[in-house]
Parts: structure tokens; sequence; C-alpha cells
């Protein structure tokens, strides 16, 4: 894997949700990446394998992955075909605007958190039935047709609905054979969980009971980036979450980690491009 300064944000979203199908037929390389929306990829062809946090995954047709908001993500492409896959993006507010108190929309990503994994691998019968509505979500649009845009609010809806019942039905889907260190994996989930505590280098080499160096090198090793950029822009992106929420940018600074906000201030400016005030307007 390459050296990595930092992560990049990639991608945009200007609507509730958008649909690409891309097919690459000269292989790409990806950046390790982040987006300020949910991912769900729907796999057609090709020979790939995702890294998520941490996780590599080898994919197979039809498989279905789905990357949450701020989740570091990166494909690694294979030259024998095409890569080819569906990719959605969508809005943790569409989401919320959507769901009921008993009926989270967003219940699917957050299954993958719990069951540590990112891909989901359905039946033939099952895969067969959601990828009908991929397809009928493909083809509005391409001509003028009555209430079309509410015809594919609630394509997108079924889609959904029917992916959350998937997953509820049986935790099997969730396919769980992705290559990982798991000590590595283990460290992501605390520094996470940590993000307002002591992730100093020294700290994290008593709690895993690694030496340093060897503990930075694996974790670069694993991931493509190292420890240290790895906790500031989770904890920058965390504090950007808590100032979207109403949270004053004084306060998240401190409640992500960061000792003084003129710290805080220039790494979220060189991270997001931005001042944290820009979030609280």
């Amino acid at each position: 894997m390459g050296e990595r300064g930092s992560f990049v944000r990639s991608g945009y979203l200007t609507e509730k949700f958008r649909l690409f199908h891309l097919k690459d037929r000269e292989p790409r390389e990806y950046e390790y990446h982040y987006h300020d929306f949910h991912k769900l990829i729907w796999f057609i062809s090709g020979k790939v394998e995702y890294h998520i946090e941490g996780k590599a995954y080898h994919l197979e047709p039809h498989d279905i992955l789905l990357i949450s908001r701020g989740q570091i993500h990166k494909p690694f492409i294979g030259t024998e075909e095409p890569y080819e896959r569906y990719v959605f993006y969508i809005s943790e507010e569409y989401l919320d605007e959507h769901s009921e108190k008993e009926s989270e929309l967003n219940l699917c990503f957050q299954m993958a958190d719990t069951e540590e994994s990112s891909v989901l691998r359905l039946s033939p019968s099952d895969s067969g039935l959601l990828f009908e509505t991929v397809k009928l979500l493909e083809q509005t649009g391409q001509k003028p047709d009555y209430a079309e845009e509410m015809y594919r609010r609630i394509l997108f809806l079924k889609l959904l609905i029917e992916l959350n019942r998937c997953c509820v039905r049986s935790r099997e889907v969730f396919h769980k054979t992705a290559r990982y260190d798991k000590k590595i994996v283990e460290m992501i989930h605390y520094i996470n969980d940590h993000l307002d505590g002591d992730l100093s280098i020294e700290n994290l080499s008593a709690c895993f009971y690694l030496s340093k160096y060897h503990m930075m090198r694996k974790f670069k090793e694993e991931t493509g980036y190292s420890m240290h950029q790895y906790i500031l822009e989770k904890r920058i992106l965390a504090a950007r979450n808590l100032i979207l929420s109403g949270m004053p940018a004084t306060c998240a600074c401190m409640e992500c980690g960061f000792r003084d906000y003129s710290t805080f201030s220039r790494a979220y400016k060189k991270v997001l491009h931005a001042l944290p005030s820009d979030a609280e307007a």
C-alpha cells in the first residue's frame, strides 16, 4: 500500500440519494477516502478486494457493501475483468426523515457495525428480488412519466425496507470471512470508542501489550495510514458531527479529545478545509 498523508473526503451529495451504475474497464488506483453520507454498493463483477476500517473483503458477484458515513475505505482492483457495480449515495437526513420509531431505515448500517461485517451475501431468491428493484430504479428518469419522482422515491424506500428485512430475518447474511489482524481491528474499535480519552501511542501500546514501533508499523501495514492521522481525522469527523447536531464548537473539541481550541481549529481547517464555525452556521 502506498504512503498516505491523510484521508480524502470524496464524492458529494446534493440530493437525498443518488444512484450510479459504474463500470471501470481499465483498473483504477483509488485513495483511502470517506464520505459525508452512507454508501451502498451492489457489486456485479470484477476481481476486487475492498478494505473498510482495517478489514479486507474479497467480493463475490451480487455482494452488497454497507459503508457508513465517515468510514474509511478503498477498493483494490485486479486487471482480469471490468469492475462493475451499482453505487447508492444516501444522506443520513433522508434515512431519519423516513424512519419510524420501531422501523429505522439505517438498521442495516447499524447491524453491519454490531455484526462486525460490512458485506451482505443474500440468498439467490432475496438477491434476485432486490436486484429487480435496483434495475427499476436505474430505469426511472430515462423518459418522462406520470409521478416519476414519487415512483423513484417509493422504489428506493422499498429497496431499503426489503434489505433491512433480510438483515432482521437472519444475521447469517452478514458475510464474516474478511481478512484482518484481530489486534489491529480491536485497536480501531477502541480508538473510535475513546476519542475523548488518552489515545497517545504510549497508552495504546500499554493497553494492547505491543511495542510502540511494532504497533505503529503493523497498523500502517494493515490499514494503509498512520495511527496519528487516523486518530486525528476520526476526532475531527466526530467533532464536526457534534457541531452539526447543535453542540458549540468549543465544547465539541473537548468532547473529542483536543486539549485546546486553537489546535483543534487548525486541525479542523487542515482536514475539512473549513473552520469549525462554518458548521455552526
